[in-house]
This record gives structure tokens, sequence and C-alpha cells, in this order.
């Protein structure tokens, strides 16, 4: 053995190795196992155990969790000090403490976790200040938190339109009830009208909850209940404009449907009926919502958007913005939208069964088409871009609020602007015919020397074909007895 070391250290005198400062730790670590296999093959023998250490082949579990746990009893002191492990396998030995001063590396002091002391090398003269060594550095990344809130002039635009909308909303209500005696609005069937302009009413009142956020409502108990009110709104919004839409087009298919089909009993679908069959969809929504607020409620959150780019490594920006979240989101999210679009399908459906309904006032199909087709649109543009880019609040809201004002104005208009060019174009047929018939009746009074020869030959025509008719009743007669006659002989 000696002549082995004088022959190593004979090959490696005079040469430098790299990492030669490395070696002591090298040495550490195989003592380290040497010393936890030593302790592994005791505690298998004084445990009665029939492992021994020549059975180990790297997928023994029962012994490889007891390497584990004499690793963890290891404690000595080796080449490069105090040696033992934690419950996680990490050494727990002496820290070094360095510092960057004016780009130079330098060690200025240690600390010991056995004793918890620290020990400073003050030979190096190096404080712990910043550059100008006024103040103390700091010893971490300074987190700046910054919150994203919808801007003011942009929420402001959004409810100016959405007030707007209220007050058409309101104006074709006001329309329904001004002129419900006449033909064209009473046709079509003016207080469900009404419903489907209260629903475009919330369905405007919507926007006006989805712009609060932090900003303006301080209070999270306060920001909770908005949270809330955004689903409330929507879902009920769309709930009586298409409620209102689809039933009465579903009482003149069925109306028309047994005409078609021949049937002489009167089919008599009353408002009341089409008022059950609305207020039971809200009973379903208001069950649904319900469950949902109850269970698992919104509340409202703080959402960590992606990090901004930033050029200092000291300043860590994290962006906030204030969102609503609840357990299984989706999952209510999906019934909705399932049992929503089910609804859209059979108004589609509607549409097409009406379609060739000649009665002007009572056939909405093309504008229920349109209303439909409109609101895929918009759900298919607006869904993908908001679900991309939802860290940029203000483009999200106002995407939101778009396409929320413009389909549900798009829909108030298909169901109220043909009503009123109806009834302005009937206005103007009835005056017409005022004037006609005025101008006849102007026309009849005055003296027609032909009149009195009318008079005459009206009369005489009159007589004569009272005379044929007798004639003919008397010819009857006798082709009768003559047929009588025949029987009997």
């Amino acid at each position: 053995m000696p002549e082995v070391i004088e022959q190593y250290d004979m090959s490696v005198r005079g040469k430098n190795y790299p990492g030669t400062e490395y070696f002591p730790y090298g040495y550490d670590a195989a003592y380290a196992v040497a010393l936890a296999l030593n302790a592994s093959h005791t505690w298998l023998r004084e445990n009665g155990s029939a492992l021994r250490l020549e059975d180990y082949n790297y997928v023994t579990p029962e012994m490889t969790q007891v390497f584990l746990d004499q690793m963890d009893n290891v404690s000595y002191f080796g080449a490069t000090g105090p040696v033992s492990f934690d419950k996680t396998g990490d050494r727990i030995g002496l820290w070094v403490i360095e510092q960057v001063f004016n780009g130079t590396d330098a060690v200025v002091g240690y600390y010991d976790p056995f004793s918890a002391t620290f020990t400073w090398e003050n030979s190096t003269g190096i404080i712990f200040a910043d550059i100008d060594g006024t103040s103390v550095p700091i010893d971490a990344p300074l987190e700046v938190v910054i919150f994203h809130y919808i801007s003011l002039p942009l929420y402001i635009a959004t409810c100016a339109f959405a007030t707007a909308g209220v007050l058409v909303a309101f104006a074709f209500l006001y329309f329904n009830y001004r002129f419900r005696e006449k033909r064209v609005i009473k046709l079509s069937s003016p207080r469900l009208n009404n419903v489907i302009a209260v629903g475009c009413m919330c369905c405007y009142a919507s926007v006006y909850v989805f712009g609060l956020d932090g900003n303006l409502v301080p209070s999270r108990a306060a920001l909770d209940a908005v949270c809330k009110v955004r689903a409330v709104f929507l879902t009920y919004g769309f709930t009586l404009l298409f409620g209102g839409l689809l039933t009465k087009t579903w009482r003149v298919s069925v109306i028309f449907a047994s005409a078609g089909r021949g049937d002489t009993k009167r089919v008599n679908i009353k408002d009341q009926h089409l008022f059950a069959i609305i207020a039971m969809n809200l009973m379903l929504d208001t069950v649904l919502l319900a469950a949902w607020m109850t269970l698992f409620p919104l509340k409202s959150v703080v959402l960590n958007l992606p990090e901004p780019p930033q050029d200092d490594d000291d300043i860590i920006v994290v962006a906030r913005a204030d969102g609503c979240d609840s357990r299984h989101l989706m999952v209510f999210m999906s019934v909705i939208y399932t049992y929503k679009g089910m609804q859209l399908l059979y108004g589609a459906f509607l549409a097409w069964e009406t379609r060739k309904v000649k009665v002007v006032e009572l056939n909405d199909s093309q504008y229920i088409g349109l209303s439909i087709y409109n609101v895929f649109i918009l759900c298919a543009i607006g869904a993908p871009i908001v679900s991309i880019v939802d860290n940029q609040k203000d483009f999200v809201f106002a995407v939101v609020a778009t396409f929320t004002i413009f389909g549900t104005s798009v829909t108030l208009a298909f169901v109220s602007v043909p009503k009123i060019q109806q009834l302005k174009n009937n206005s103007v047929t009835l005056q017409t015919c005022a004037t006609v018939t005025q101008t006849q009746r102007t026309i009849s009074v005055l003296p027609d020397p032909a009149a009195k020869n009318y008079a005459e030959d009206i009369a005489r025509i009159k007589a004569e074909l009272l005379k044929k008719t007798e004639e003919a009743e008397e010819l009857k007669k006798k082709i009768d007895r003559a047929a009588t006659c025949r029987e009997t002989h």
C-alpha cells in the first residue's frame, strides 16, 4: 500500500489538475454513503430482516427506504466541515455569505446552522451598503403590484350607449301601449313585445355591472354581489328576450299547422298560456342560478396577469386585476349555455316552420332567423377573443359590452322597426282610402242626366228576370209530374 501511494504522489506531483477544490466534497460524499451502508447493515441484522446488502438490485423498495432512513441519521465532521442531511436530502453545512461589490465577489462571512452563529470577515473592508454608501441595499428583488382597472372613459362611453338602448326599449314599450288597439300591433302580440323589450333592458343593464371593478367598488363584499348580479341580469334578459320572441312564433306555428291539417276545431292559445311558458323558463333559470350561488357561489378574486416585460432585474412587476370565479364554474356555465343553445335551435326550427305564413303581422320567422344568426356569430367571434386576450381588461370589456349592446339592439330593431313601418304604411293607406271615398261621395251628388234612364233600364231587367224565374219554376213542376206518372205506370 505505501508503494501505491508513493507512485501516486510521483505521478501527480507538480501538476495542476482543474477542479481540485471540489475533491474534499467527493471524499465526504463517499464517506457519507459508507456510513449509511454500515448503519443499514446493522439495522437489517438487529431487526431480523431477511434482506442483506448484497441482495440490493436497485428495484427493491424496502431496501431503498432503509438507505434513506439511515442517511438521515448520518452526522460526522468531514474534510469540508460538519456533514449531515435534512429530511429533503439536502446537506446541512456552513453557509458562505458573499457580496458583489463594484463587480468583485468577496466572502464577507459564514453562518453555522448547528450553532446558529454568524462569523464575519472584517478584513475585506466590505460593508453592506449600496454604491453611494448611504443606505442598506435590498436582499431580494422589489415586488411592485400594479392593479389593472377598466378605463373610466371607456366605462362611461359604454354606459352611455347602454343607456341609449334602454331608452329605445322603453320607447318601444310606450309604442306598444299607445297603439295596442291597432290591427298591426294587436296581431303581433303587444304584451309579448313588451316582454321582449324588458328582456332587452336587462341585457343593456348587464353592461353596467360588467364594467364594475375595484376602482369603482372598493368593497370586496360589494364586488361579490356584482359577480352574482352579472349572471342574473344576462340570464334573465336572454330568457325574456328570446322567450317572448319564440313563444309567440310557437303560437303562430300551432295555429297554422292545425289549419293545414284541415282541423275544424278552433285553436285558441291565449297570451296567458305563453306567459306561463316564459315563467317556467324563468323558474328553471332561478333554480340553476340558486343552486350555483348556494353550492359554489361566485366570488370576486384577484387574478394574476402575465408579467409585463421589464428592464430592471431588481424590480418585479406583478400585474393583477379583479375577476369572478367559483368552484365548478365551467360546469354551471356549460349547463346554462347548452340550455340556451337548445332554445335557439328550437327558435330556428319555428322560424323554418312559419316561413310560409302570409300574414305579415304574424310572421316573424325571418327576424327570428336573423336574430339567432346574429347571436351565433357574435358568440363565435367574441368567445375566442375574450379567452385569448383575457389579460387585457379594457379590450375584453370593450368586446363584451360592444357585442352585448350590438346584439341586443339588432334584435330589438328586428322586432320593433317592421311594426312601426307597417303601422305607418297602414296609416297612409287609410288616409288614401278616406280621400277616395270622399271624392266618390262628391261625385255621387253631382246631377246626372242619364240617371233616370239607368233606373228605368234596371227596373225593366229585374221584371224580365222575375218572369223568366217563374217560367223556369213552372217548367220544373211539369217535369216532376211527368216523371211521377212514368214510375206509376
